[in-house]
């Protein structure tokens, strides 16, 4: 469960260990998807093929 919610700017979601933004780009025809952990790569891997899988789930 998320500790935070935003939808200033696409929507942020931030968790215990870890962030992201996906939002869509001003300038480009594209989503962009930033993911942040606290310096555990693993992690930041895993949560950002998760977000990928839940994504492409949606088409």
């Amino acid at each position: 469960e998320a500790l935070a919610v935003d939808r200033t700017d696409g929507i942020s979601m931030s968790f215990a260990d870890w962030r992201f933004n996906l939002r869509s780009s001003n300038t480009e025809p594209v989503v962009r998807l930033n993911v942040e952990s606290r310096g555990d790569r693993f992690l930041l891997n895993t949560k950002k093929e998760l977000i990928f899988e839940m994504l492409n789930n949606k088409n």
